[in-house]
């Protein structure tokens, strides 16, 4: 993409953001307002040696000045719901905004346009006050409100979301990886991520292909319980995470994939994204250990991005680069520094 589309993009964006907190585009870009968001999440820090992603994203989120946070809902993914929930609540009570509340939302991907708590506070704050919606797990609470309630369509500002990718891009890491992963949040409720294509709500994309940049280290973490009280409770799940990365793929690190979805808001001078036209396509299934010939070869859903993509596919701001200056930064607001 050339530099002025993406200055023209970045402008539409800081417009868009600035109209959601009544303010000029001028106070957005510089951070002196806080822009309204809600987080929707599928904590699992503390389950074993799970993802502790979505615990760096939420302290990220209510460390940064440039958001004020108006809710925070659970939904089913890297844990099930009722591990997840109780997860969040102890996350928002602990370490969130004064007043902050938490909701409990879908279980799983049927729940699809069912209403719940989540689905009804975020339709309610939505009639408050247009958002930008994080989405970092399954986008089934955030589909479902996109889905059932229409007319809220024009208040959401914008949806940032943790999944996509290019055609015949794969997600590996290390070199004892060979069947990658899957694009997990996309995967768990591909129904979800049609209903907010089909909506053309605007929606930016915060894939493996920019997460898998950013390595947080032992040292790192050793930085973050050294430089805050607050946020040393998530060290330790951290160091299993680390381990667990270090004995599953051989790699010393491991990447906070949420966060990035994060900073598109709080510091998109960090990322480098592009307007792409984006459609779901079923196809093989690039994480299958064996295919043999004369067997039925599984297929499941992509959601993917191209400049090649012709007809009407919608259009989403699909992020893919990040500065070196992210980490350092991300570390700070992790453990509330100023």
């Amino acid at each position: 993409m050339s530099g002025g589309w993406r200055i023209t993009l970045v402008a539409a964006m800081l417009a868009a953001i600035a109209a959601a907190a009544r303010v000029s585009p001028m106070a957005a870009a510089q951070g002196t307002t806080a822009v309204p968001v809600w987080i929707d999440t599928d904590p699992a820090v503390g389950v074993a040696d799970r993802d502790v992603d979505d615990g760096f994203a939420l302290l990220q989120a209510f460390h940064s000045p440039e958001l004020a946070v108006r809710g925070v809902s659970v939904v089913f993914g890297n844990a099930p719901l009722a591990q997840a929930w109780p997860i969040g609540l102890r996350i928002v009570g602990g370490s969130g905004p004064r007043g902050l509340r938490a909701y409990r939302g879908a279980a799983k991907a049927e729940d699809l346009g069912v209403d719940n708590a989540a689905t009804r506070a975020l339709a309610a704050a939505l009639k408050r006050e247009p958002l930008v919606i994080f989405a970092l797990g399954p986008a089934t609470n955030v589909a479902t409100v996109v889905k059932s309630q229409p007319a809220l369509r024009s208040r959401i500002v914008r949806i940032v979301a943790v999944a996509g990718r290019r055609p015949g891009q794969r997600f590996t890491t290390g070199t004892t990886n060979p069947r990658g992963h899957r694009d997990f949040n996309f995967e768990q409720d591909p129904e979800a991520f049609r209903v907010l294509l089909g909506s053309r709500v605007p929606l930016t994309l915060a894939p493996f292909e920019i997460s898998s940049k950013v390595w947080l280290k032992a040292p790192d973490l050793e930085a973050i319980a050294r430089d805050s009280a607050k946020s040393e409770w998530i060290v330790a799940p951290a160091r299993r995470w680390l381990a667990l990365w270090d004995r599953t793929f051989g790699v010393d690190g491991f990447n906070p994939f949420d966060t990035l979805a994060i900073a598109r808001i709080t510091s998109p001078s960090q990322l480098t994204c592009e307007a792409l036209p984006a459609r779901i396509d079923v196809l093989d299934d690039d994480v299958t250990e064996a295919r043999v010939q004369g067997t039925t070869v599984a297929r499941k859903p992509y959601l993917l991005v191209s400049r090649e993509f012709g007809g009407p596919a919608p259009m989403v701001d699909y992020c893919y680069d990040v500065a070196a200056s992210f980490k350092p930064d991300l570390i700070r607001r992790i453990t509330g520094r100023r």
